[in-house]
């Protein structure tokens, strides 16, 4: 992990470095993006185009977009021990229920399995003109309650992040669904989290060097 302190980073912090800013004196802010991806091209997780209802982990992409013969080296989205969780967001670009319903929903999941308490709902319930459903999440996606970043309590261990889908979804471009490529499409999960800062070590203190006699000229 490294950290930043506010007014010497112009770029958004980077979830892939692990990378936190201390805004506030012995405390480091943290937002990590994770994602699922529909790509028939590079991820087993399809079943004839068709991602089945279930709980699948997120992965921190790597910044690296090339798609060659190396590999990505995409990295476990987890939530370090330690931390409090006071946002967490749920988008959903380029992905569309397999059979339109406008009732399908996207959760994170607890590590018991059930929805976190502290889950926003999306659900593909985005209408066109005539009111009919299109199949489609609002592209805005869906948010956390945001009552006090102090509230809650922090989690006791690494902590995977995981999404719970009820209902199967394909890779599909909105609003172009003849469109011949279909990637990006994504389900992305962003978790704002804190944490305490390290204890202080001997830079913080200024501590001089020690001098031997004779040698002070």
């Amino acid at each position: 992990m490294s950290t930043i302190f506010p007014g010497n980073y112009v770029a958004h912090l980077n979830a892939y470095r692990e990378q936190g800013v201390e805004a506030l004196p012995g405390v480091e802010f943290y937002k990590g993006v994770g994602a699922l991806v529909l790509n028939p091209d590079n991820y087993n997780n399809l079943t004839d185009g068709v991602l089945p209802a279930g709980t699948y982990d997120l992965l921190i992409l790597s910044p690296d977009l090339r798609q060659d013969d190396k590999p990505r080296k995409d990295k476990p989205f987890v939530v370090p021990a330690d931390s409090v969780i006071y946002k967490t967001a749920i988008a959903a670009p380029g992905v569309k229920e397999a059979t339109v319903a406008g009732t399908s929903t996207i959760v994170i999941a607890a590590p018991d399995g059930d929805p976190a308490p502290d889950s926003p709902t999306l659900t593909f319930n985005e209408g066109v003109a005539d009111g009919a459903a299109t199949g489609f999440a609002p592209a805005e996606g869906a948010v956390s309650d945001f009552s006090s970043i102090l509230d809650g309590t922090a989690v006791t261990t690494d902590t995977p992040v995981q999404i719970e889908t009820s209902a199967d979804l394909v890779a599909e471009v909105n609003p172009s669904p003849g469109a011949c490529r279909k990637s990006p499409s994504a389900i992305l999960v962003e978790v704002c989290y804190y944490r305490p800062t390290p204890a202080p070590d001997a830079e913080d203190a200024h501590i001089p060097y020690a001098i031997e006699a004779g040698q002070g000229h």
